[in-house]
């Protein structure tokens, strides 16, 4: 099976985005917004995912912005609104695989930290190199 143009472009720009988030704990709007307004002529070029998967996954990301509210950002604003992106641009139910192998991946992360004692409880944890990996194993799942 082959991915199109925009699960590699959706790749790139949360793997961008994970140096931000690893070297200052945020992600600024402004490459929000770049990443959102690509998304937009691949998605109107490339019509593999139907309007309803992407609403259903852009409503995945105001799921997730209401959590980052409720928990004062235990989930960060940027997370939220990369997951509502990723969502718009392949659609639910490839975000939702993404999300759990990513949050897979950030368990047996943490539970290490924990372990080895190099984190406590309250520490907090960037999440888009989670997502970043989350894409690539489901990339490699659909590829092979």
């Amino acid at each position: 099976m082959k991915l199109g143009v925009m699960y590699w472009y959706i790749i790139g720009m949360t793997v961008l985005g994970s140096i931000s988030d690893i070297r200052r704990k945020s992600v600024s709007l402004l490459y929000l917004l770049i990443a959102a307004a690509g998304v937009i002529p691949i998605a109107l070029w490339e019509r593999n995912v139907p309007l309803p998967a992407r609403i259903m996954g852009i409503l995945l990301g105001a799921v997730f912005f209401l959590v980052s509210f409720l928990t004062r950002e235990a989930v960060g604003r940027g997370d939220a609104a990369m997951i509502g992106i990723c969502g718009a641009a392949m659609g639910f139910s490839a975000t939702v695989m993404m999300l759990c192998i990513g949050l897979v991946f950030s368990s047996i992360v943490s539970l290490a930290l924990l372990c080895f004692r190099k984190a406590g409880r309250k520490t907090r944890i960037p999440f888009y190199p989670f997502l970043a990996l989350g894409e690539l194993s489901a990339a490699f799942l659909v590829l092979f």
